[in-house]
């Protein structure tokens, strides 16, 4: 399978444009990835066909522009039957600050009276699109929980995050996995990593200017973080007017997961 195809499975959010959300005095965007609501001023971002993707972390940019025409067709995998529908008059739904997409009011249904049961996730080791319920291996890396499919593969991460962890050059912008990069460097407590040499010399001379750019993202994507601040808000309050209760049945019952 390919490697965009896996992606699709995962995040289920191919957005053709990235509609603001209003929280409390912040505007916030869903990534255009993962589907993760983040701060519109804190998000990593991208041009494709002059519209603007936004993205919680530099792992989700570097899958973007892997395949940015397909990130940009404008579609959604419905978590619970697995079928793909147009995200302009989907039904939507966030839960846990990430924006859901459903083909119909049954599908919510189902999925908000169970959302455990279709949560999935991607082991960034092996490349495997599994249910989260069945990845029992996890650890937490700069405040991100990391899901994997077996204890080898776990162990694998754990012994050189960098090669599976993408980090983007404060001063071209270009996204790579951390074992690749040119240079790195430590300003304000923070470490910097850096495409190339050229990069890195142009940092040392104005780090003030270039670490703006991507301080208020920081490192990696905090869901956990990011999951009780949308709780409180947005998440809460859509959870608490979804019906919890048993599907009598889904339409697509042939797509829908028994």
């Amino acid at each position: 399978m390919r490697r965009s195809a896996l992606i699709l499975a995962l995040a289920g959010i191919l957005l053709l444009s990235a509609p603001a959300f209003a929280v409390g005095a912040k505007e916030t965007v869903p990534c255009s990835v993962c589907g993760y609501l983040i701060d519109k001023d804190k998000a990593l971002t991208a041009q494709y066909e002059g519209v603007t993707y936004y993205f919680c972390e530099a792992g989700c940019k570097a899958y973007f522009l892997n395949d940015p025409a397909a990130f940009a067709a404008g579609t959604d995998m419905d978590p619970v039957c697995g079928m793909t529908v147009k995200k302009a008059g989907s039904i939507e739904a966030v839960h846990n600050g990430r924006q859901l997409h459903f083909c119909s009011k049954d599908c919510k249904e189902r999925y908000f009276a169970s959302p455990a049961e279709y949560e999935i996730n991607f082991d960034v080791v092996s490349n495997e699109v599994k249910p989260q319920k069945d990845m029992r291996h996890t650890v937490t890396f700069e405040g991100r929980p990391y899901y994997f499919a077996s204890a080898e593969n776990k162990a694998t991460f754990e012994k050189n995050p960098d090669a599976y962890v993408y980090a983007e050059c404060p001063v071209s912008g270009k996204v790579f996995l951390r074992k690749d990069a040119g240079g790195t460097a430590v300003y304000e407590g923070r470490t910097y990593y850096f495409c190339c040499k050229d990069c890195l010399a142009k940092f040392n001379k104005e780090p003030k200017k270039y670490a703006g750019a991507l301080k208020a993202a920081g490192e990696g994507c905090a869901h956990e973080k990011r999951t009780k601040e949308m709780k409180k808000t947005a998440g809460a309050a859509d959870e608490a007017g979804c019906p919890a209760k048993k599907a009598g049945g889904c339409p697509m019952e042939k797509a829908c997961k028994k």
